[in-house]
């Protein structure tokens, strides 16, 4: 290995410039650990598709190098794609939480895959985990789901801190609070850089603890005279017992909707979390349909707006189960909009509103959610902690980085931006002090070097998204999306021919299929002309009334109605040829 190959190196695969697909690796050396592996959800971009993952070409091609995987808490966008990269990974252990690792374990069953034996290792806390060139070390920090961590990861060059998703909150469901006294600690040895959470930082307030807003629910929900139907994010299971718990106190009776929901419930009774007062209320959907209003308490997933989830589909008057939304319910959504779920979220309030259910959400009562992300205020404080030479914003969108980046310099701190594609390079065999130590000590660097400022490589590594589209994973290639959207805006028209199969000639005129294009009863003289037009295409090209060459005719017929439909109606459809022997 040449000098040039040694450095201490960060590359994002994912979970920078996009709320999602979080994966992060670092470089020792050339020795490799990844932190994190995310889903995002698709968009207008990728229509059809069920997930968006990382495209990890990079990691395939550096096989070898991978140490370790480091998944710091159980939310989607932070371990949903495990399951479909995992021979990715080469057999590299992948540490991780317990509740962590039962999410895992379940998406592993699912794909039918079976790890290793000991390829997946259980966390616990002030352990340092060597991998390669690196020891890592888990730091407890509140979030809006049990055991969330940052990482130490340590190094001979220095300590990276990955902060990973972190508030500050000394009323955390569970008893997770962040634990400041160890983040200060590891700041007093001394810390290279911070990978900070972007998420939140453009609140120039304090994010908030969790119990106010348990206490507000709680209010509604005790107020509420018909049925109460909650929602918020399923991994958020300690809002959604302590609601729960207050509902039974009220006398009513709780539904679990979601398979989701009823997975964290299987994992928080293994894990100890579930509440023993729980035991004798929860019932099922049917049971609770017959109940009297006041003695329902339904908890209805899809925050988002998602397809197919409870809550849309009771916002649209369905039946879920014997559950059916009537004239004064309460439907409570505790939980934030995600950048690019608004318009989805705003049809499923619409919806309610429109069977007269009483709807409560943030865009009403802002007291129903509170972030588990760091506002500005928490970002200081973290980085008042660990006193970092560089700040390194990850998590977020490009605006969240700015305004991470100006926070940093404000606060004195260097930031450094990372760049898809591009490695960024912190550190350096016998580099000369940091710019930045060298500002702060007064000290002048080595005779003839100069000082190190992180940089990114020339070089640019194979970056982007994979989509899961049902059971085939879509790697790079966007023609299949491509033809998709074209469908989808274009529309699509089957034209059939009948040709004699010994002479080649062509019986009759075309017949043609259109979805998504035109009404082809009432627009019946576009329908015909469009034949017309595209068996005297066919006679220009094949004088002699005989098809020798089928995709040429194929070509033809094509252009020709593509050419027709968009001088009748603006769009230039997909085609489909299909010859029929005769």
């Amino acid at each position: 290995m040449t000098n040039k190959q040694k450095h201490l190196a960060a590359l994002p695969l994912g979970g920078v410039g996009i709320i999602g697909t979080n994966m992060m690796v670092y470089d020792c050396d050339g020795d490799l650990i990844v932190v994190d592996c995310g889903v995002s959800f698709p968009d207008e971009a990728a229509p059809g598709t069920d997930v968006v993952v990382p495209d990890t070409r990079f990691l395939r091609d550096h096989a070898k190098q991978i140490k370790a995987i480091f998944i710091t808490h159980a939310h989607e966008d932070h371990i949903g794609a495990v399951g479909y990269l995992w021979d990715d990974f080469a057999g590299a252990p992948v540490y991780a939480s317990p509740l962590s690792q039962l999410v895992i374990q379940g998406k592993l069953q699912e794909l039918g895959i079976q790890p290793k034996k000991g390829q997946l290792v259980t966390v616990t806390t002030r352990e340092q985990y060597q991998a390669g060139h690196f020891s890592v070390e888990y730091i407890p920090v509140s979030h809006s789901i049990p055991e969330a961590f940052a990482l130490a990861i340590r190094t001979h060059y220095g300590t990276i801190v990955h902060t990973g998703d972190y508030k500050f909150d000394d009323a955390a469901p569970f008893g997770q609070i962040t634990d400041e006294k160890r983040l200060a600690e590891i700041g007093k040895e001394g810390v290279l850089a911070v990978f900070g959470d972007s998420t939140n930082v453009l609140n120039p307030n304090a994010t908030g603890s969790e119990a106010p807003v348990i206490a507000h629910v709680s209010k509604l929900v005790t107020e509420a005279k018909g049925r109460v139907f909650f929602a918020a994010f399923a991994s958020h299971f300690g809002r959604t017992f302590e609601i729960a718990k207050v509902a039974t106190q009220n006398g009513r009776k709780v539904c679990f909707l979601g398979r989701t929901i009823n997975k964290f419930i299987a994992h928080s009774k293994v894990l100890g979390y579930w509440p023993k007062e729980l035991n004798n209320w929860v019932i099922d959907a049917e049971e609770a349909a017959g109940l009297p209003a006041e003695k329902v308490f339904v908890f209805a997933s899809g925050t988002q707006g998602e397809p197919g989830a409870s809550l849309t589909r009771l916002s649209t008057g369905a039946d879920v189960r014997g559950l059916k939304m009537r004239g004064g319910d309460t439907v409570i959504m505790s939980s934030k909009m995600i950048p690019g779920n608004e318009k989805g979220i705003i049809n499923v309030i619409n919806g309610f509103a429109m069977l007269g259910v009483n709807i409560i959400s943030e865009i009403t009562d802002k007291a129903t959610h509170v972030s588990g992300h760091p506002g500005a205020p928490d970002v200081k404080r973290m980085y008042k902690h660990l006193k970092p030479t560089y700040v390194v914003p990850v998590h977020g969108e490009p605006l969240m980085f700015k305004g991470h980046a100006d926070l940093a310099r404000a606060e004195g701190y260097a930031p450094a931006l990372l760049k898809n594609g591009h490695k960024l390079v912190l550190a350096e065999p016998e580099q000369a002090p940091s710019v930045e130590v060298v500002e702060k000590s007064g000290k002048e660097a080595p005779k003839g070097a100069k000082p190190f400022r992180p940089y990114h490589t020339k070089h640019s590594y194979p970056y982007g998204f994979n989509y899961i589209d049902g059971l085939n994973i879509l790697e790079n290639d966007p023609l299949i999306l491509k033809e998709r959207k074209k469908l989808g805006y274009e529309g699509l028209v089957v034209a059939s021919l009948a040709i004699t199969t010994t002479t080649g000639e062509w019986q009759g005129d075309i017949s043609l299929t259109t979805r998504g294009l035109l009404d082809e009863v009432i627009q019946a003289d576009i329908m015909r002309d469009g034949i017309a037009k595209t068996g005297q295409a066919l006679e220009a090209v094949f004088q002699n009334g005989r098809i020798d060459d089928r995709t040429r005719a194929a070509e033809v017929i094509s252009q020709s109605l593509r050419r027709h439909f968009k001088q009748q109606r603006g769009k230039q459809p997909t085609c489909v040829v299909n010859f029929v022997d005769v």
